[in-house]
């Protein structure tokens, strides 16, 4: 998770998503960022954690928000 970017660059980050290293491979359709999207809007903020792991030989990220 980033913390040194401002909420604008963020959001073009998210927009620019098939730029991200293995951003297709990781979601090969678009709805599969629906999950991410709608956490990250609900919430109008980053992630209160992030973490990483290894599925399929690839690195992938996982995003947790904190109820309230």
């Amino acid at each position: 998770m980033r913390t040194d970017i401002d909420e604008q660059d963020r959001e073009h980050l998210l927009r620019d998503w098939e730029s991200a290293p293995e951003g297709r491979f990781c979601h090969p359709r678009e709805e599969h960022l629906l999950p991410l999207l709608v956490c990250y809007g609900a919430t109008q903020r980053p992630a209160d954690f992030y973490s990483m792991a290894r599925a399929l030989g690839r690195t992938a990220g996982l995003f947790f928000w904190s109820a309230g």
